[in-house]
């Protein structure tokens, strides 16, 4: 009842401040306890009758509410539904007002839906830079929690960009291991899941031409989409026989592709989906043109052609459009049209290099490096592991001589002890050499790179005598300034130190490679080695949570900075600080 004498009161009030509407509330009888009054605005919030414009009126309402009350987790969820039906610059600048919001919410399961909701905002968008920024952290966060759903979600979100960028067999690797997630699970959304990923390595067989997969993925959706509710179906069903019309044109069959099309045209266009929309276009037109209907052929063409005018956006595929125009307008004696066309083409091809050049390089050396950053801290983390077994076996090796022999031995017993250690030390560097040497080349996309580590003493004092040039000298002192200052306590990225020390990504990050065993590596250690110092001097500083800890030293998440400072010291935090406080009684 409430809400529809609300409901009647926003036209009156469309002019009002919204604090009007919010003083009211607690004054209006609704039949119902305010407890129930998040549950009762979701429904209108949620109902599909309901104008953009009212909903974000109500959201503004919710928000407040929760605002009030210091409810964390409904300020949150009015967010992120405003986020989605705002206009974009709106939308980003509420992403930005999310993120503390979410820093200060112990709820790891919506920080990684906050991750993965920001990677589709921006991906939609066409940002692709932020788009990967979030889906990289996304990425290792959900796989840091073990939340699978996220993960695999993420994945999908960084298959469509490799996807994006033609690197199609990179993107089928994304897809197929979240289709295998997916599958296993039998609950409703898992199955929604499933059916995205194989709609999306259908997409990928088709532009990869592979007829066989293409059939069999095609296939194994019809099975899936039967298993979903009515009014999912009808949506699942008309992408299918979008993809089944890209099959029937690889086959050339060309009257059987014109009617999968027609047919997924009008609920393709009812989901606002105006990208594939336009692929449908663009077969269209290539199916007449095939049977010599060059004006039918054109006038699919040229609303491809008037996307681009108006909304700068085009995928890969559509720009075959423009050999379509350019020869039709060489055909039928129209020059300037063919000049206009062929500007346009120029024109796409610049927005193509640029957009690749900018993602390629963070696919290829963000993500890529973060996996192998992880598998080398798994394996330096075992290997640490191993020494402590084995010196503590020698320690009780040592005790166990120390008391056998007599004192006139000790001196004896001393001496074996220590060449043990020099033995053992020397079989640890020369494995630890072996670990690193092994992760030293890795194949990233089609280049190689070189990632550097460690090195043994004597190649580090080697390293030391090679004449700097002007620029790795003032990048160093650079560096010595940040670390005297602490920059790296607060919350930077390999873009900001650029910023900070005057030079660019491309330049700092193999700098960092070669000098400071990569960004990540570098300014984590600094970190660790900070909070180390001050725990040993600090006592107070001891008595405050691996939670405040990690906000202290980096603004980590606390599961990261305990693996972190395991990692680099071979001790836990708790158990590190246990020692120290021992170690002063």
């Amino acid at each position: 009842m409430f809400f529809k004498k609300l409901d009647n009161l926003f036209p009156v009030l469309d002019n009002l401040s919204l604090l009007w509407i919010i003083f009211l509330l607690p004054f209006c009888s609704f039949g119902q306890e305010m407890s129930d009054s998040y549950k009762s605005l979701w429904e209108v919030i949620k109902n599909d009758t309901v104008s953009n414009e009212k909903k974000v009126q109500y959201l503004d309402v919710y928000y407040q509410k929760a605002r009030t009350e210091n409810n964390q987790l409904e300020q949150y969820r009015a967010l992120e539904k405003k986020s989605f039906i705002i206009p974009y610059a709106n939308a980003a600048l509420l992403l930005h007002q999310m993120h503390p919001l979410v820093q200060k919410m112990d709820n790891d399961s919506i920080k990684g839906d906050f991750l993965n909701r920001s990677t589709v905002f921006y991906y939609d968008y066409r940002d692709f830079k932020n788009a990967l920024d979030y889906a990289i952290e996304s990425e290792a966060f959900n796989e840091e929690i073990n939340n699978l759903y996220n993960l695999n979600a993420v994945r999908i979100d960084i298959g469509n960009i490799y996807h994006h960028t033609r690197h199609y067999t990179k993107a089928i690797t994304y897809f197929t291991q979240a289709k295998n997630y997916y599958k296993t699970k039998k609950d409703y959304n898992h199955l929604r899941g499933y059916i995205n990923t194989l709609y999306n390595l259908g997409g990928t067989y088709w532009q990869l031409k592979d007829i066989d997969k293409l059939a069999t993925t095609i296939k194994e959706s019809q099975q899936a989409v039967g298993l979903l509710k009515p009014k999912d179906k009808q949506l699942e069903i008309a992408y299918l026989e979008y993809i089944n019309g890209g099959l029937a044109f690889l086959q050339k069959d060309y009257a059987r592709a014109h009617n999968f099309f027609k047919k997924a045209l009008p609920t393709i266009q009812q989901n606002g989906d105006f990208t594939n929309e336009h692929v449908i276009y663009l077969y269209l037109g290539k199916i007449a043109w095939q049977q010599n209907q060059r004006a039918e052929a054109m006038v699919y063409f040229t609303k491809i052609g008037t996307l681009f005018k108006e909304k700068k956006f085009l995928n890969y595929e559509l720009r075959e459009t423009y050999d379509y125009l350019i020869a039709y307008y060489n055909e039928t004696n129209q020059p300037q049209l063919q000049l206009n066309a062929t500007n346009s083409l120029m024109a796409l091809n610049q927005q193509f290099e640029k957009e690749q050049q900018s993602i390629t390089s963070i696919l290829h050396q963000d993500l890529e490096s973060k996996k192998i950053t992880s598998q080398w801290q798994k394996l330096v983390s075992k290997y640490n592991l191993w020494i402590s077994v084995i010196g503590g076996a020698f320690l009780i090796i040592a005790a166990y001589l120390f008391w056998k022999k007599s004192k006139n031995n000790i001196s004896e017993v001393i001496e074996k002890t220590e060449v043990t250690k020099i033995a053992n030390k020397e079989i640890a560097n020369k494995e630890i050499f072996e670990i690193e040497k092994t992760l030293e080349t890795v194949e990233v996309g089609e280049t190689e790179r070189v990632v550097e580590s460690e090195k043994p003493e004597t190649q580090q004092q080697a390293k030391s005598t090679t004449v700097l040039s002007t620029t790795d000298q003032r990048l160093l002192d650079g560096l010595n300034v940040f670390e005297q200052e602490k920059g790296f306590l607060g919350s930077v990225n390999l873009d900001d130190l650029a910023k900070q020390l005057n030079t660019t990504r491309s330049t700092l990050s193999p700098f960092l490679n070669e000098y400071k065993s990569g960004f990540s590596t570098y300014i984590n250690s600094l970190r660790i080695q900070q909070a180390v110092t001050d725990l040993k001097t600090d006592k107070k500083l001891r008595k405050k949570t691996i939670k405040e800890l990690a906000a202290i030293y980096g603004d980590l998440h606390p599961k990261t900075f305990a693996s972190l400072f395991k990692v680099i010291t071979s001790e836990a935090p708790t158990l590190f600080i246990e020692n120290l406080d021992k170690e002063e009684e």
